[in-house]
């Protein structure tokens, strides 16, 4: 069974028609390598395939629940964010909550508040209701696979630095499509 499947796919920009019928389908466990000239409709089709643009014509079929990632080209502006909580943003509503816990636990000391305790219990409460830790745990391990300094904010890391804390946000939520634009 295909993990997505386009048929006649086409998407003009203007007069520029960037894809023209476009047909194919990808399995599970196949590779694909697009290439070609600047201007020529590679991004567009990712973003088709990741759902953040809808084709003027044709049909783009995605298996049921199937999990989706992208590793844009563009690297995000400064940000306070740190390594941490940009990979575990990859979770979506539970990746906040993880990077909430997380600066909470780092933040917390022997002489704690009780309000700081309650909130770190509440946290703890929270994720595990969401089967949170079995997530905290695949965080953890992208971010020692990778080399990433959990604390360190994205702003003072440097670019190639950068590319690898979003590609550990990309790989964080076990994708089945993994969409790489340009890396490097």
């Amino acid at each position: 069974m295909p993990l997505l499947n386009a048929d006649r796919l086409s998407i003009a920009f203007g007069a520029e028609k960037l894809l023209d019928d476009a047909s194919f389908q990808l399995d599970s466990g196949e590779r694909v390598c697009l290439t070609g000239r600047n201007g020529t409709g590679k991004t567009t089709l990712l973003r088709l395939l990741a759902g953040e643009l809808q084709p003027d014509s044709g049909d783009l079929w995605r298996q049921p629940g199937l999990r989706v990632a992208t590793l844009a080209q563009e690297l995000p502006a400064d940000t306070v964010a740190t390594a941490f909580e940009i990979v575990a943003g990859g979770l979506d509503g539970l990746g906040e909550l993880l990077a909430e816990y997380h600066e909470a636990a780092v933040h917390l000391t022997n002489d704690a508040t009780p309000e700081q305790l309650q909130r770190v219990e509440r946290l703890q409460h929270e994720l595990e209701a969401r089967d949170g830790w079995r997530w905290q745990q695949r965080v953890e391990t992208v971010m020692t696979r990778l080399q990433l300094p959990a604390d360190t904010p994205l702003r003072e890391l440097s670019g190639g630095w950068r590319r690898r804390v979003l590609l550990g946000r990309a790989l964080v939520s076990e994708p089945e499509v993994l969409l790489l634009d340009e890396p490097t």
